[in-house]
């Protein structure tokens, strides 16, 4: 069995000769005689589509460092040269870069057709330094998504269709041509799913942490149609599909995409990127997490990058970036904590992706395939030293990777059924290869229908029902499967164009930037202010829908992370989008025009999503899992929390964290959104004990003395409750660092005007921790000389402590009254605060389960009740009230700011799904302007008890009818004067009333049924 033999011995040896960038390899195996029979032909991987030289650029500006910060003069010259006309090959040019360092304090993105481009005096070398302590990717290259161009999505007839094909039979070909990009779909079924058991998992929610969730795996190939047979109707594209489509789990589908705004012919070559961190902190992640990342493209080329102490990848490439050359780079000494999403060197997403002749130390997973990477994709003569953990797909399901010729000191290469490494990622790899490499230790599983081999001295198991193969007849020679399918392809000369790399004319004239950069403007902010009790910007009133950040759960596939709310301080290494790392612009522009005017925001519950099964035990290693809950509080580099990372450090803040607070707070300035910002989520601190043992200010957590003791659990061995200790205010320990951490959150959101500052979601706590936080914010704003607007949301009895207080109550500008209602009776319920319990324990100790969470019943007159007390008492103040199933009327038509609809989880259910999109719509087309003049009158309209009206008393009226046939309208409505409209809330549609004549006892309004309508009446 020759091929079982590695065919070469000690290290791969690499040499860069700057005089032609030729690069040699020590021990580059002869080429075996044929190509194997394999499925998957590899050899379209790479620039071009494998075996085509990388293209030469001549230099069109020399850039030479100003020993400033360089972003702007980087970013202007690669602006110059991309704007440059493009030549046949689509290259406009090289921006040659000076030997020295360049200091860049921002990001560079690269767009089509331009080389970024180093000294190839190795003597003399070009540095770019990544500055600062943004988690930033410091150069981008990246086009436009693309976009379907059209709406007919084709099916795949074959049955199957086989992995390694590129003809595909499809029902209709009309419409296609040679040159359309196309994606091709294989979905992800439940029955498919079910097959390879991957909804077998066990354990605490594992429906959402752990099986995999129909549509969460699809395969997408990004192709480009190279034939069309309109006669037998099929098409043939220009790589390969990496796994078969079968009927039986969906088949697959075919669909046209303009992939016209994608970046092309790019290039980034011989430079030394370097991220500054603080050297105090071996461990620091507060600095540049990626030097080069790659989405949006093809035919881009990355060669002779030396890259040092970045936390995660040399080189990251995204899922929609194909044709992709890395060669000869090395990742060295990364700073990091050593964990899950850390330390990938070369991270591969995307697919005909090429990795060869590099080197990397002490990585987590050197060369790591990710979350369905659709293939295929090469890591070839690689090598990993000091490793710390294996090589290798590390998410689910990528397709067709192909590991050769690697070499990993320290740890193995896995393509295995992991549930524990990444994300309960079961199967991560499907028709993959491990071609003579060399690890310790080697494990190779295959999932049903999709074999990965091994070339290794290993054994092969397999699930239920797929048979796996450590394959003796898997080569016809002992020569590079990569090698032997590209020459078998193109031919013997193909082979050259992997050593080949022209540079160029490396002569041109020095760039001189413009004399002031060219910044855009600021927007303009649109500054919240309150009138009589009502949110106002722009002079018309806020109302519309209320969105709570999401503070647990989550996932990696873009399919499942787009449903599991918005946090602004998730956090998931190099992927942006709803789910991952917010785009927080985006999100509050989306937010506004979604008809939502407030967002109200905690900390996480815990960091890791390991711990989403709730279990109590410390974890045995860092493997953690993203997205990332992001705390306030900063990780001290030192010693080793129960999640397996550094401890936290109290005294010291998580700039990341804060900086997108003030990131979102800028945006909700200038898109009109209210920013409701809680300190403190005190879920932490409550229930489950789960909350507890990840929480930062446990004593096993962090490095400070913070004089909490571990709670003893309660009989059932798992609830904690030690909020009142928590927040125990009198201990000079625990004061300090509440205080220290109050001021600085109020430091970070200074001079934002949307903000509204609360203590804390679910806080049921002592009163005197809230006149504690009140009066620390006193101080602030004395020292700083501004006012701070306060939301309080806590126990009836604290809020009415608070409000009662001469000095501390005229500091509330926003009343919360979710945590206590009247019940359907008209008894009050108000659980008391200080208890050490949950507002959602104490409900459900009421009034049992219902759902899943805790429901209090209430009825619309009640929540009306509830909200015009305030309203009356405090007529200065915004109210907020939970609707209590009831929906927002009553809540508005009481004179509060906003209701509360969608679920706070906070001793509340949502209910039912509920469209108040009509409603709100019709409030801000004919009451925004006037709203902030108008108050809930009584006398006005007879039946007092089920009619409601809203007015202020000049122009505006509106009444809300419950029930009845007609009712009685008060001789001082100028009923006859006015417009009539009725509001059907049922249905949300409008109709023009017909109003009586002035009556001398009144004006008797029919209503168009005796269900509940809306009138309103509006004077010209």
């Amino acid at each position: 069995m020759p091929w079982l033999r590695l065919r070469r011995a000690g290290k791969v040896a690499f040499r860069i000769a700057a005089a032609g960038g030729l690069l040699l390899l020590a021990g580059v195996l002869l080429l075996a005689a044929a190509p194997p029979n394999l499925p998957i032909d590899f050899s379209f991987c790479g620039y071009g589509g494998g075996g085509v030289p990388l293209p030469a650029a001549a230099a069109r500006v020399v850039v030479v460092p100003s020993g400033g910060d360089d972003t702007d003069l980087l970013q202007q010259a690669i602006d110059h040269v991309g704007g440059l006309p493009a030549g046949a090959d689509g290259i406009r040019g090289a921006v040659q870069l000076a030997p020295g360092e360049f200091r860049v304090g921002g990001q560079l993105r690269l767009r089509g057709g331009v080389v970024l481009r180093g000294s190839v005096d190795p003597a003399r070398p070009t540095v770019l330094i990544a500055t600062g302590h943004d988690r930033r990717t410091l150069i981008e290259v990246a086009g436009s998504e693309p976009q379907f161009a059209d709406a007919i999505e084709r099916k795949v007839t074959d049955d199957p269709a086989p992995a390694g094909t590129r003809t595909l039979p499809l029902d209709n070909v009309d419409g296609l041509a040679p040159g359309d990009g196309v994606a091709i779909r294989r979905p992800s079924t439940k029955e498919w799913i079910s097959a390879i058991g991957m909804d077998q998992f066990t354990g605490h929610f594992k429906e959402f942490r752990l099986d995999w969730a129909p549509g969460s795996r699809d395969l997408v190939w990004n192709r480009v149609i190279t034939a069309v047979d309109a006669l037998h109707r099929t098409i043939t594209v220009d790589a390969p599909i990496t796994v078969a489509l079968e009927v039986r789990y969906g088949g697959g589908t075919v669909r046209r995409v303009d992939r016209s705004r994608l970046a092309r012919q790019v290039g980034i070559v011989y430079l030394n990127l370097v991220s500054e961190f603080d050297r105090a902190n071996p461990r620091d992640e507060e600095h540049s997490w990626i030097a080069i990342a790659v989405d949006h493209a093809e035919d881009v080329w990355v060669r002779g990058i030396i890259v040092r102490h970045f936390v995660c990848s040399a080189v990251s490439v995204g899922s929609d970036a194909r044709r992709i050359t890395v060669d000869t780079c090395y990742n060295e000494k990364p700073v990091s904590e050593p964990g899950g999403y850390r330390r990938l060197s070369f991270f591969v997403n995307g697919q005909q992706v090429l990795v060869q002749r590099c080197y990397a130390e002490q990585g987590w997973d050197d060369f790591a395939a990710g979350m369905c990477a659709a293939g295929p994709n090469v890591f070839r003569d690689c090598e990993a030293t000091a490793a710390i953990g294996d090589s290798g797909p590390f998410e689910s399901w990528a397709a067709g990777t192909l590991y050769e010729l690697v070499r990993v000191d320290g740890a193995g290469i896995a393509l295995a059924n992991n549930s524990r490494r990444a994300q309960g990622a079961g199967w991560t790899a499907a028709n993959s290869v491990l071609g003579h490499c060399l690890a310790n230790p080697i494990d190779v599983a295959s999932p049903h229908g999709a074999e990965n081999r091994a070339v290794a001295n290993l054994d092969a198991s397999s699930p239920p029902g797929a048979e796996n193969y450590a394959n003796t007849e898997l080569y016809l020679g002992p020569g590079s499967l990569y090698d032997v399918q590209l020459a078998a392809r193109i031919g013997p000369a193909a082979m050259q164009a992997l050593e080949r790399c022209e540079l160029g004319s490396s002569e041109a004239q020095r760039f001189v930037p413009a004399a002031v950069p060219d910044r855009a403007k600021p927007l303009p902010i649109k500054p919240l202010a309150l009138a009589r009790g009502r949110f106002v910007i722009d002079g018309g009133a806020l109302w519309g829908g209320v969105r709570a950040t999401a503070w647990w759960k989550g996932q990696v596939s873009p399919a499942l992370a787009r449903t599991l709310g918005v946090s602004l301080t998730r956090f998931v290494p190099g992927r942006t989008g709803p789910g991952l790392t917010e785009d927080l612009a985006a999100l509050a522009r989306d937010l506004v025009q979604s008809g939502t005017v407030a967002f109200q925001d905690w900390p996480g519950l815990w960091y890791d999503r390991r711990r989403d099964d709730h279990t109590l035990d410390a974890r045995t290693d860092a493997a953690v899992w993203a997205p990332f809950y992001e705390m306030p509080w900063a990780r001290s580099g030192q010693g080793t929390a129960n999640d397996g990372l550094s401890k936290y450090d109290l005294t010291k803040f998580n700039p990341w964290y804060f900086d997108r607070l003030r990131e979102f707070a800028q945006s909700c300035d200038e898109t009109g959104l209210i920013f409701i910002h809680n300190f403190y989520n005190t879920h932490n601190v409550l229930e489950t004990g789960a909350h507890w043992v990840d929480f930062p200010w446990r004593p096993a957590n962090c490095i400070n003395d913070t004089g909490l003791p571990e709670p003893a659990f309660d009989a059932d061995g798992h609830s904690v409750h030690i909020a009142n200790t928590f927040f125990d205010a009198s201990d000079p320990r625990r004061r300090e660092l509440h205080r220290a951490y109050i001021l600085h959150g109020l430091d970070v959101l200074k001079g934002h005007p949307n903000v509204v500052h609360g203590l804390a979601f679910q806080y049921a706590g002592p009163l005197a921790f809230q006149q504690f936080f009140l009066d620390t914010v006193a101080e602030w704003e004395k020292a700083n000389g501004q006012t701070v607007r306060l939301a309080i949301t806590t126990s009836q009895d604290t809020t009415d402590a608070i409000l009662a207080d001469p000095v501390r109550g005229p500091m509330i500008s926003v009343i919360d009254l979710r945590y206590w209602q009247y019940l359907p009776d008209g008894t009050l319920y108000a659980p008391r605060g200080g208890q050490n319990l949950a507002f959602r324990e104490m409900s459900t100790q009421r009034f049992g389960k219902e759902g899943g969470d805790t429901a209090p019943p209430t009825t619309p007159e009640q929540v009306y009740r509830q909200v015009r007390e305030y309203r009356d008492r405090y007529p200065d103040r915004a109210i907020m009230a939970w609707h209590g199933g009831c929906g927002p009327i009553p809540v508005l038509m009481a004179g509060g700011a906003l209701a509360l609809v969608s679920n706070p989880a906070s001793g509340q259910t949502a209910g039912g799904p509920r469209d108040d999109d009509a409603f709100n719509a019709f409030v801000n087309q004919h009451l925004a302007a006037i709203l902030p003049s108008m108050d809930p009158v009584d006398g006005l309209v007879a039946e007092g008890g089920h009619t409601w009206c809203l007015t202020d008393r000049k122009t505006t009226w509106l009444i809300d009818s419950l029930s009845g046939e007609s009712f009685m309208v008060r001789p001082d409505v100028p009923v006859d004067a006015c417009r009539g409209l009725w509001f059907d809330p049922r249905t949300g549609q409008t109709t023009a009333a017909t109003l009586p004549a002035r009556g001398e006892g009144g004006n008797d309004i029919h209503k168009p049924s005796a269900a509940a309508w809306l009138l309103l009446l509006q004077r010209p």
